[in-house]
């Protein structure tokens, strides 16, 4: 096989990471926010139930964070890509197929774990497809499609959704899935990736340095409670909420989300355009976010303890969309405070901590829903103020956490 032909191979692996990488914020985004009502009404579940099913995917991402970097550097992107493909599809076969909740957290736990090989594994492959030059542009570009699957996941889907049901379409998208799955494999068959990486040993040395540094660790707090408090609303409870609290339409509520998905993908080019015209501090954005995701959650937490119920809280949502997607400066400060040799390791970290803190703030966040009684209508269960102020008031009470770690941060 000419060179020629070896690198539109590589292109064309790349692209289907790509699109895997899209299905799985899809998977992550889409379950259970966006299809909330429909999942519990199926399964006569409460709602710590169907917030587990967001939980249990998050939980299982996050732990893999700490091990797919070492994966990727022995193993290759290709072949931790087809490792991962394979149970992702899995799991996205078994989901619309489940009729127990046990099935349904067995299956987004497979998703969970494939899920979470894409996005290192492209980057790994990108690294050796582009030039220096073109390397960052490739990789927002990837990005770009994969928060597009957040789009996608809420308005279109519940579209779909609407006009089929839930299993049908999450059926659907399983059967692309696995059909991708085989292009993948038959592709990877022919490129035939290099050999194994046996020098690469697995060593616990560089979490040690990494979290006895008290600078990781603040950011760290900082960069976990952000996006857990954004992602939750995003992904778990934001469309269920609307539709309760601002009795929302469930197509304007997804509508809604679907927007907040469209921000935080355009967010991180932003806030790097300003932290460029700051001279390069971040120190100054993480303090200005974190005052604004207080604000925003003490907005919403007053209206919903004086019961006023106006659809005004759908703008005050957009801002935690924005100011919950800056791991791009996260990412450098990271960069800058540790080692080279260390750098990914200290990344991953901060990955897990993201999906960490997700998965236990949307657990919780289905607890403290069901503390008050929901009223059933019409075969859905619908939750009062106060069981959202109970949720809100935790998010407040992390948000002042946020405050105090991000004015620890010194660039």
């Amino acid at each position: 096989m000419s060179l020629h032909q070896k690198h539109h191979l590589r292109f064309i692996l790349i692209a289907i990471i790509t699109l895997f990488y899209f299905l799985a914020n899809i998977q992550r985004s889409a379950i259970p926010g966006a299809i909330f009502n429909e999942l519990q009404s199926a399964f006569s579940a409460n709602a710590s139930q169907i917030t587990f099913l967001g939980a249990i995917f998050c939980w299982v991402y996050a732990f893999e964070q700490l091990l797919i970097g070492l994966m990727v550097d022995k193993l290759g992107g290709f072949r931790v890509a087809f490792i991962g493909g394979v149970v992702f599809a899995l799991g996205a076969i078994i989901f619309p197929c489940s009729n127990s909740l046990l099935m349904l957290y067995v299956s987004r736990a497979l998703v969970g774990f494939g899920g979470a090989t894409f996005y290192l594994s492209a980057i790994r492959e990108v690294k050796k497809f582009a030039k220096d030059k073109n390397f960052s542009l490739a990789v927002s570009f990837i990005l770009f499609i994969g928060y597009s699957g957040g789009i996608f996941a809420n308005a279109p889907f519940v579209y779909f959704v609407s006009k089929t049901s839930w299993s049908s379409c999450l059926y659907i998208i399983g059967l692309f899935t696995l059909a991708l799955c085989v292009f993948y494999i038959i592709f990877l068959f022919i490129f035939k990736p290099v050999h194994i990486e046996k020098e690469v040993k697995f060593s616990l040395k560089p979490f040690g340095e990494i979290l006895s540094n008290g600078k990781n660790i603040n950011l760290y707090l900082f960069g976990s409670l952000n996006y857990g408090i954004y992602y939750v609303l995003q992904s778990v409870i934001g469309k269920k909420f609307l539709e309760d609290f601002c009795f929302l339409q469930s197509s304007t509520s997804a509508l809604v989300l679907s927007l907040m998905a469209f921000i935080s993908a355009i967010a991180p080019i932003v806030s790097a355009y300003i932290s460029k015209r700051l001279n390069n501090r971040r120190d100054i954005i993480f303090r200005v976010v974190s005052i604004l995701c207080f604000l925003s959650v003490l907005s919403i937490c007053t209206l919903l303890f004086f019961d006023i119920r106006t659809k005004f809280i759908a703008l005050i949502l957009l801002i935690p969309s924005f100011i919950g997607s800056i791991s791009p400066l996260l990412i450098l400060s990271l960069h800058m405070i540790n080692r080279y040799e260390v750098s990914a390791t200290a990344v991953s970290i901060q990955n897990f901590g993201f999906f960490m803190m997700v998965g236990i703030l949307g657990a919780v966040s289905g607890v403290l829903m069901h503390v008050f009684e929901p009223k059933n209508i019409e075969g859905i269960m619908v939750y009062s103020n106060l069981s959202y102020l109970a949720v809100f008031l935790l998010f407040l009470l992390l948000s002042v956490f946020e405050i105090f770690y991000a004015f620890k941060i010194k660039d």
